[in-house]
């Protein structure tokens, strides 16, 4: 069967044709990511292939890092979260434990109160009534909503459920509930996570609109997957229910793609791209996978994947200075040396600067850049619809944006408009100093040439050596990272301490020993490991070599290594799991029998034994359903496996509840219903 793996990446979009049966590439694409319209960067990688292989195509995979980079930059729609059961009083007394899950700002929470029966000896009904009446007003303006409630096993999350019925029908939006994708208790992982998902289902609608769109403009009706963070296959359908699942999209198909090329038992996989770098690792040839949930950016969620630690590091990162030093910020801008390309204006504008030889605390030199209308937004204030506004005939520096509002650059308030990928900026990245050194001759080096200049007169450096300082400013922390990565599997219970500030200052110095290759007469600081590394995306190869070489290691770089995560999507399979509880049931410290929810519907049994196999078919059952939603056939290979928790502590043993897991194993079927 022949497929094609796209991925749209934060700075590129990849595709390639891929025999599935024969595990060749047979054609491949590579174009910038068009954020504002995703089907023109889509459309380009795809028409850089051979048309009668794309014509041949059966099904459509899909990878993305557009959720991965919306946590990082901390991006996303507007949503809020419903908290039923919670008191509101903890929101500012527990702020900063909120504020480690995630939930920086407080105002996307709303709270009700509810106690669910089972649980509590005196339950209490959600006032239905009272979300009605503050439902408008308090979720006004989000294009989505989540709702989570506490102790969700004790009624089958029943409050969530009624919640969403409300929502829906009073605003009209998505509502995500956390009982449908999480099965842990901690509730306020659990809603970090549905928080999350509500945030992300525009922008993974709005993605897979721009694929299907440029999918029948050239004919191709054909069904569509997307990659999860596990690295397994999912419908289209699912994945517009739980756009959360596609957190690691990006890097797992990176992971996956990455070890297919390497053809290695064992291997670290390095992807870099133009916002993050992913790394993960191989193990027996498999990925190894998260013992928790995925933390990325400032979320701590429940959603489950692969082990990969993503960063802040790529071709459009900016380069920025502080106190005559420069440094890697963590916000991605466009490249100075691309938008000189598509506004020749802008190089007129930093060569003057240049010449002007100014000193300034402020990035002089990068630009505003407008990426959406706003203008009949009512949901933005008159002062961002007028800083836009200004934007309208084309990017403008700090200073030129200040003067058209008549104000001061110091009081330009656009971070709003940032987060929500309304504007962007431009300014100088390693790409700019790859086009300058001529490791990348895509763009003219020009206009980064001007800005260099400028940071020139403000950092303590000459013009010649800032492309090579950038260049190193990137190796360390790709050194640094790999580092803390290895240690941490090394010592796994070490974890927190090796993050620790004591450990990067050591990792940095064993840089610097590796860098010099020759050590002390004492002894030399420099991590090293016998895994090989795989070097995957775009930029790699300009940075790995020296680094895997400080390491002390191999470096592997295959063909098609730049559009790895393409074919990590067309690549991989179906892998569905289901969760089902059996909760032991005491009153006074007496047993009282066992119970099971299968959806919302509670069974009690007196026998354990019973109670465990009626568990074991429903989770059969449940994960049959949510396999073929996910694109499986009939009959998938399917796995029960049974976990006993117990009270070890007391010596007794006494049991709480037993977790049955069903995992249903396929490679993605296509169905008459797909064509329909």
């Amino acid at each position: 069967m022949i497929g094609i793996g796209i991925d749209t990446g934060g700075t590129y979009t990849d595709a390639v044709v891929y025999d599935m049966d024969a595990k060749r590439v047979l054609c491949a694409g590579k174009a910038l990511t068009t954020k504002a319209q995703l089907e023109i960067g889509i459309a380009a990688a795809l028409d850089q292939m051979d048309p009668e292989y794309v014509k041949q195509a059966e099904m459509l995979a899909l990878s993305t890092t557009l959720a991965t980079n919306a946590c990082v930059e901390d991006k996303g729609s507007r949503a809020k979260l419903l908290f039923i059961g919670v008191e509101e009083a903890s929101r500012e007394r527990l702020g900063e434990v909120y504020a480690s899950y995630g939930f920086r700002d407080l105002s996307q929470l709303v709270f009700l109160d509810g106690k669910p029966e089972g649980i509590y000896q005196e339950p209490q009904e959600p006032d239905w009534e009272e979300l009605k009446r503050r439902s408008v007003e308090e979720f006004s303006m989000c294009s989505a909503a989540g709702v989570v409630q506490i102790y969700p096993q004790s009624n089958g999350g029943r409050f969530e459920k009624e919640a969403k019925e409300v929502l829906e029908e009073q605003l009209g939006i998505p509502v995500t509930t956390a009982y449908d994708l999480f099965a842990e208790v901690d509730v306020l992982k659990r809603g970090a996570g549905t928080l999350l998902n509500a945030r992300l289902i525009p922008l993974i609608d709005e993605f897979l609109q721009a694929v299907k769109h440029v999918m029948r403009a050239r004919g191709l009706e054909i069904p569509i997957t997307i990659v999860r963070s596990d690295g397994s296959m999912m419908a289209e359908e699912l994945a517009r229910e739980c756009p959360v699942e596609t957190l690691l999209s990006g890097p797992a198909a990176s992971a996956v793609g990455g070890s297919v090329l390497a053809r290695e038992d064992d291997a670290i996989i390095v992807d870099m791209g133009g916002t993050t770098t992913d790394i993960a690792l191989i193990r027996n040839q498999r990925p190894v996978m998260a013992d928790t949930g995925i933390y990325i950016g400032k979320w701590k969620t429940m959603v489950k994947g692969m082990y990969v630690e993503t960063f802040v590091l790529g071709g459009d990162c900016a380069v920025r200075f502080r106190e005559g030093k420069l440094f890697l910020d963590s916000r991605r801008v466009i490249p100075l040396s691309l938008l000189a390309k598509e506004h020749p204006e802008v190089l007129g504008k930093l060569r003057k600067l240049a010449e002007e030889k100014r000193t300034h605390t402020r990035m002089l030199h990068e630009f505003y850049v407008l990426q959406k209308d706003i203008s009949g937004n009512a949901g933005y204030t008159e002062e961002e619809r007028r800083l836009c506004g200004a934007l309208c005939e084309g990017p403008l520096m700090a200073e030129e944006l200040a003067k058209k509002l008549g104000t001061s650059i110091y009081v330009l308030h656009t971070e709003r408009l940032e987060e929500e990928g309304v504007l962007m900026k431009s300014g100088l990245t390693p790409t700019d100093m790859m086009v300058v050194k001529g490791d990348f001759a895509v763009y003219e080096p020009e206009a980064a040439l001007a800005a260099i200049a400028f940071l020139a007169q403000n950092v303590r450096a000459e013009e010649a050596e800032i492309p090579d300082l950038v260049y190193d400013l990137v190796e360390k922390k790709l050194y640094c990272s790999i580092a803390r990565i290895l240690l941490e599997q090394k010592y796994p219970k070490k974890g927190r301490i090796l993050r620790e500030q004591g450990i990067s200052e050591f990792l940095e110095w064993a840089y610097e020993d590796a860098k010099r290759e020759e050590g002390t007469e004492w002894m030399r600081a420099a991590v090293t490991t016998e895994l090989p590394i795989v070097g995957v995306g775009a930029p790699i190869h300009i940075f790995l070599p020296r680094v895997a070489k400080m390491l002390g290691t191999r470096m592997i770089l295959r063909e098609n290594a730049e559009v790895a995560n393409a074919l990590g999507a067309i690549a991989g399979q179906v892998v569905t799991k289901v969760q089902v509880r059996v909760k032991a049931e005491y009153k006074s410290g007496l047993l009282q029998g066992y119970a099971v929810y299968e959806g919302t519907e509670l069974r009690m049994f007196e026998r354990y034994g019973a109670a465990l196999e009626f568990a074991k078919e429903a989770a059969k059952r449940q994960v049959l359903l949510k396999a073929r939603k996910q694109g499986a056939s009939e009959r998938p290979q399917v796995q029960v496996t049974v976990e006993e928790i117990r009270d070890e502590a007391s010596g007794a043993g006494i049991l709480f509840e037993s977790v049955v897991e069903a995992i249903a194993t396929d490679r993605f079927q296509i169905s008459e219903e797909a064509y329909q």
